[in-house]
């Protein structure tokens, strides 16, 4: 069976088609040009018998996706939040309040591990949550991602302007305004990652896993736990063939 697979975030639409288990295709489009009517259609979502979705992209997108894969001839069912499923229990007092790519990325990890751990989600926001050795989520914490803390700088502080961004980072001090920014970031990023090992050891929480669209930079400067990229897709993966 080729199942489609599709994480619908706010800054990119990420998708793989996979089967019998082997990923054959796989992409992103931006979620801007979802929204203004320009994407591209990918010509291997007509060969899906499937699609998962998990979306926190909002209703335009997920009309989109619903009028495209109709269109397709794909049937697609949108993953939901729930108070317990399949072992892992949401710490949320309403779950539907809770971005479904929070919970399908919990439902992976804790699948994988069946062990205490921890996700952090390091896209346009950054979350982690917590996970004990019995399931139970413990709850998190929804931080601005490296893009909204650039943006939140330039939109409110009259005084912070530079004409180029650095090529690249470090954790080091800046020499200038755009690298004391663009490195700031990065550096109050990795001290969350030290925090989020401090508390793992407090909870007794063995295992750390990072995922979003800025993990990679992210693990780079600062390797704790885990480097899973596609960790939301994988957790869409695992509910089509539970």
């Amino acid at each position: 069976m080729k199942q489609l697979e599709i994480d619908a975030g706010n800054t990119f639409v990420k998708w793989r088609l996979r089967s019998d288990h082997q990923v054959v295709q796989q992409g992103r489009l931006q979620t801007s040009q979802v929204r203004d009517g320009s994407a591209v259609i990918p010509s291997g979502w007509k060969f899906a018998e499937h699609a998962w979705a998990a979306s926190v992209a909002g209703d335009a997108v997920n009309g989109w996706l619903n009028a495209v894969l109709a269109d397709l001839g794909v049937r697609v069912s949108f993953a939901q939040v729930s108070a317990h499923r399949y072992g892992l229990k949401n710490a949320y007092e309403n779950p539907q309040q809770m971005g479904v790519d929070r919970w399908v990325a919990m439902l992976a990890a804790w699948q994988q591990t069946r062990q205490g751990v921890c996700v952090v989600d390091a896209g346009s926001a950054v979350t982690v949550d917590f996970v004990d050795a019995q399931g139970q989520h413990l709850g998190g914490y929804i931080l601005p991602g490296l893009r909204l803390l650039q943006e939140s700088l330039l939109g409110s502080t009259a005084g912070v302007r530079w004409s180029k961004l650095p090529d690249d980072y470090s954790l080091q001090p800046g020499h200038s305004t755009a690298a004391c920014v663009y490195n700031g970031g990065h550096y109050l990023l990795a001290a969350l990652l030290q925090r989020v090992k401090v508390d793992c050891e407090g909870y007794g929480i063995d295992h750390v896993i990072l995922t979003g669209g800025d993990a990679v930079e992210l693990y780079r400067h600062s390797p704790i736990g885990q480097l899973q990229e596609s960790l939301v897709l994988d957790g869409l993966q695992w509910l089509g063939e539970s």
